[in-house]
């Protein structure tokens, strides 16, 4: 995780270096991968080119702590919602990840409030984030992926969708709304993140 990150040009630099460290101790050229952090009020502005800088780049995410002090203002989600939004579509927009939530990191110890900030960040966006306090982390894993009955709406969905393509119907209806392409490619979004999710946990002993 690159801290500080100023702009396009900062974290190419750094791509650099750590290639020629690659290089240096026979690691395979690209295998390190980097984590750009905006802290700053000019980075919040460069987000995008940051998020196209070297494709070593697979995560953006804001310091929201350092990005408050250095504006002047507290690290609540008032004033914490544009950047934290120019970062989700800046990573969007480069095809990487878009990581953290809207708060602070230094509030841990309400978990019920964490547990509601978490995931009104994943409405907002964002696909995971990282975190101080080892309690903090079943929450980030639950709710930053897919619940079942999210992924059971997503199947019935992309169903009822699929059949009314079928017969020829040029629109189709789902419990009472109205189904169009991006609904379908929401849904098929859930279930490709549920599956992805899935093939990574661990089997079960025995």
């Amino acid at each position: 995780m690159l801290p500080k990150i100023e702009s396009a040009d900062h974290l190419r630099l750094i791509a650099e270096t750590v290639a020629e460290i690659e290089m240096e101790r026979g690691i395979a050229c690209g295998h390190t991968r980097l984590i750009a952090m905006l802290e700053t009020p000019g980075s919040i502005f460069q987000a995008e080119a940051i998020a196209r800088a070297h494709p070593r780049l697979v995560a953006l995410t804001v310091g929201s702590e350092d990005l408050a002090q250095a504006v002047g203002m507290a690290p609540e989600a008032d004033g914490l919602l544009f950047p934290k939004q120019q970062a989700i579509f800046a990573a969007r927009a480069a095809g990487i990840l878009p990581l953290g939530f809207l708060g602070t990191v230094a509030d841990f110890a309400d978990l019920d409030r964490f547990r509601a900030t978490i995931e009104r960040s994943r409405r907002l966006g964002f696909t995971g984030a990282s975190v101080i306090h080892p309690g903090q982390i079943p929450i980030l894993n639950e709710a930053f992926r897919p619940q079942p009955a999210e992924v059971e709406h997503a199947r019935r969905l992309i169903a009822a969708y699929d059949t009314a393509m079928a017969a020829g119907r040029g629109a189709a209806t789902f419990e009472g709304r109205m189904i169009d392409v991006p609904v379908v490619r929401r849904a098929q979004d859930t279930l490709a993140r549920h599956e992805a999710i899935e093939a990574r946990a661990p089997s079960p002993p025995g």
